[in-house]
């Protein structure tokens, strides 16, 4: 039976709740697309091109700056510098820019209203001369164990843009503004390839009563809108009542968020695959099981780094 003074209290904490979005707040990680558990130190050598003295400054200057679970990621030594490090990042940039005529066409009147000189009464069409711009942008890094002299990491990057610009059509951007811009996108690119991320985000619960008695309905949605100032508080309404009741999909869900929010990784993913054999509709079961397996592989992998951080330090 549902405990009816539950269902009360919670529902007046929730009448004095402010709206907001009915969501429950997650810690979540990406692991690192390529193992550098072992890479502790890196450093970031010259890049061959004209702008690849840009890349690698643009590319330090990210790895300096990636973080993991409040500290930094990596240390980043300067290669010049001759200290110790594990790895070293280098490739290439090439970049160019092409650029050919082209004739686009205009309208132009040539006899307006005796009466009304804005109107048009005569048009033909005319040539104008323009300028076709093709910019393009190369890069490939590697990533170099300097244990065993290992190639570990490839990835070539390639972009390209193309406009056209006349005399009545300025381009949007110049191309140094264009190949500045690439190259911290690509940066960024491999930063999220050479390291993990965490972040926090909201996810939305589940708000069906679907399967729900009446009783079971009330509290459910008290829970519901709990969320809004009171998350931990929702998560104790959803577990009294799945004490009374047998879990639902949006139920299941729900637990599955609260544990993953608690950080219980486990415990959130059978939640979730109870939610997914329920009958749970649409992706929300399927990217959350995602995002657990995500979040187990880089927490495992910062686990093992932490170990051979310690021995590092000893």
């Amino acid at each position: 039976m549902i405990d009816g003074r539950w269902v009360i209290g919670a529902a007046l904490l929730a009448l004095a709740a402010p709206a907001t979005a009915e969501t429950l707040p997650i810690q979540a990680a990406d692991p690192a697309a390529v193992d550098v558990t072992d890479l502790l130190r890196i450093s970031v050598e010259r890049f061959e091109g004209e702008d690849g003295t840009a890349f690698a400054q643009a590319l330090e200057a990210e790895l300096a700056d990636a973080s993991f679970r409040g500290g930094p990621f990596y240390r980043v030594v300067a290669h010049e510098s001759g200290a110790p490090t594990d790895a070293l990042v280098t490739g290439t940039v090439r970049s160019s820019v092409d650029e050919v005529p082209v004739i686009e066409k205009r309208k132009r009147c040539t006899e307006y209203d005796a009466t009304d000189k804005k109107k048009c009464m005569k048009e033909i069409d005319v040539d104008m001369r323009c300028r076709r711009r093709s910019a393009s942008v190369a890069t490939t890094v590697r990533l170099v164990v300097m244990e065993d002299g290992s190639i570990r990491y490839t990835r070539p990057l390639n972009a390209r843009d193309q406009l056209t610009y006349c005399p009545d059509r300025s381009a949007p951007q110049s191309v140094e503004d264009y190949f500045l811009s690439t190259i911290r996108s690509q940066a960024r690119a491999v930063r999220r390839d050479l390291a993990p991320r965490d972040y926090a985000i909201d996810v939305r619960v589940d708000e069906s009563t679907k399967g729900l008695t009446k009783p079971a309905q009330a509290a459910f949605k008290t829970a519901v809108r709990l969320t809004k100032t009171d998350p931990n508080g929702a998560c104790r309404a959803w577990e009294a009542l799945a004490r009374d009741v047998e879990p639902t999909a949006a139920l299941a869900f729900n637990l599955g968020l609260c544990d993953e929010m608690e950080g219980d990784l486990d415990a959130a993913a059978g939640w979730y695959g109870a939610a997914q054999r329920l009958g749970s509709r649409g992706s929300a079961v399927r990217e959350a099981l995602a995002r657990v397996d995500s979040n187990r592989s880089a927490l495992g992998a910062w686990i093992a780094r932490k170990a051979i951080m310690g021995d590092d330090e000893r």
